[in-house]
């Protein structure tokens, strides 16, 4: 057995069972009166004596549901120790958990049920049984366990249902091969007309000199003339 192997849970447990079983050495509930001793010679003595939690839970079923619900929270804490689990298909400290709140209720049933004296030692037993539950419960945690999941359906497939579905995005504009065409020819119209302009010039600064060299000539005729 190695304790270090005991968590938080089990040790609760173990602590829990071990306490209860002490506890029903306690009185739990009023006897009633008892009267001891002589009333004639003057020597009787009025008490009240208390039942104890062996007297009180030992003739029935609640008392044999409370005394395994100790028993199980010492097991839960031998066996973590001893580094061993009961095979039987259930988590474990599932059966404990259920053993000790059963035992807690069937105390608070005895409380209030039962005899209208309380002692203490039903208030003890009754903080045993919720630390052997707690414990069991902690240990279930511990071990990844838990007892209330989601399950698909119901208000979330109605919610997923009703949302709007999502457009898709619009593909990409692909570019015709006309428009790349006739841009190619509006550039190549450009630069024709962008020489067509130069072409002009330079045949008109060709056209120049000879326009200058006919004025000249009419010029030395007239000259002649008069002469």
């Amino acid at each position: 057995m190695d304790s270090s192997r005991l968590r938080t849970g089990e040790l609760v447990a173990g602590i829990g069972g071990l306490a209860l079983f002490v506890f029903l050495f306690f009185d739990w509930f009023g006897g009633g009166a008892e009267v001891t001793g002589s009333v004639v010679n003057g020597t009787a003595t009025l008490s009240h004596p208390g039942i104890s939690g062996w007297d009180a839970l030992g003739g029935d079923i609640s008392g044999f549901l409370i005394i395994m619900s100790g028993v199980a929270g010492i097991a839960l804490a031998y066996l973590a120790a001893a580094g061993q689990r009961v095979n039987i298909p259930a988590p474990r400290g599932a059966i404990t958990a259920l053993l000790g709140a059963l035992a807690v209720l069937l105390i608070l049933w005895d409380m209030f049920a039962g005899s209208p004296t309380l002692k203490i030692g039903v208030f003890l037993g009754l903080a045993a049984a919720v630390a052997i539950t707690a414990g069991a419960l902690m240990a279930l945690a511990e071990d990844g366990f838990q007892p209330l999941v989601a399950v698909a359906g119901g208000r979330t497939r109605a919610v997923s249902a009703s949302a709007p579905a999502a457009t898709p995005a619009p593909p990409p504009v692909a570019v015709p091969a006309e428009s790349s065409s006739s841009s190619s020819g509006s550039t190549t119209t450009k630069r024709a007309a962008a020489k067509k302009p130069a072409a002009r010039s330079r045949s008109k600064a060709k056209a120049s000199p000879k326009k200058k060299a006919s004025a000249s000539s009419r010029s030395k005729s007239a000259a002649g003339r008069k002469n």
